[in-house]
């Protein structure tokens, strides 16, 4: 495993799933943590869990949409712990149907905030200390940044946005021994995927058990993505065995791009 003792770890989106699988990865590394989620009570159990793992842990409830909270939060991690060496932003919300005649601008205008807009403000506000002795930026995307979903014009939208924020990371810091890459998970098992199975399940007049068979069915392993899986591979992109890795995108979806449907 890495080692990330004395090193300074910024997780965007903390609480359960794809977030708080990374957080316990990184505190079983040793790593010092920083931890931001806007819902206070999950964002407290994730802290205190990465604590029993022997972390030292700040965190804070905020809106990373925000840039006024965003930069203090970045400011207060600086002055605390002398640094900021690596920043991993998961956040992201996927209940944001319609194509471009039925989505609303206050959904556009949200969803840019929270899934691209947060990344390029936690970037932006942390990367004068990860300047300090370099480091590393990793941005959670997803494969509809690299094909796109019917009925969901603008969740495809952020993720390639996300995928370019990343490109334009790498290139332009660089210089300072900073590196950013993405990883693009296809589904992964999270409450935001049971929630969405259950949906599906009433939708389309099927049993739950039925419902997840029908996903499964459109990836080649027959799976979807463990939390676990992806906290795997952050912990090797973040550390100094990945040192000339930037601009990359690691695609975790079991086979999902790679297969050409029947026709």
């Amino acid at each position: 495993m890495e080692n990330y003792r004395n090193k300074v770890v910024i997780i965007t989106g903390a609480c359960g799933g794809i977030g708080e699988a990374i957080a316990e990865k990184f505190a079983d590394a040793g790593a010092t943590l920083a931890l931001c989620d806007i819902r206070q009570d999950e964002l407290s159990q994730t802290a205190e869990k990465c604590r029993q793992a022997g972390a030292t842990v700040h965190s804070n409830a905020i809106d990373v949409a925000d840039e006024a909270p965003v930069r203090g939060f970045c400011e207060t991690v600086a002055q605390t712990f002398g640094t900021i060496d690596c920043l991993i932003n998961t956040v992201g919300i996927v209940d944001c149907p319609g194509d471009v005649e039925e989505l609303s601008l206050s959904m556009w205008d949200r969803t840019i905030a929270v899934n691209l807009t947060s990344a390029f403000l936690m970037a932006k506000y942390s990367v004068p200390y990860i300047k300090q002795r370099g480091g590393a930026i990793l941005n959670i995307a997803s494969v509809s940044g690299l094909a796109n979903q019917e009925d969901a014009t603008i969740y495809s939208v952020t993720k390639a946005g996300l995928l370019s924020l990343t490109r334009s990371e790498a290139i332009d810091l660089a210089k300072y021994g900073i590196r950013a890459n993405a990883i693009s998970p296809g589904s992964v098992e999270t409450p935001l995927l049971e929630a969405a199975v259950d949906q599906a399940a009433q939708l389309f007049n099927r049993t739950r058990d039925e419902q997840w068979q029908v996903w499964r069915s459109q990836y080649p392993t027959q799976r979807f993505t463990s939390p676990q899986e992806i906290a795997e591979l952050a912990l090797f992109l973040c550390s100094e065995r990945a040192t000339n890795i930037t601009g990359a995108n690691f695609v975790i979806d079991g086979g999902l791009t790679a297969l050409l449907p029947e026709r």
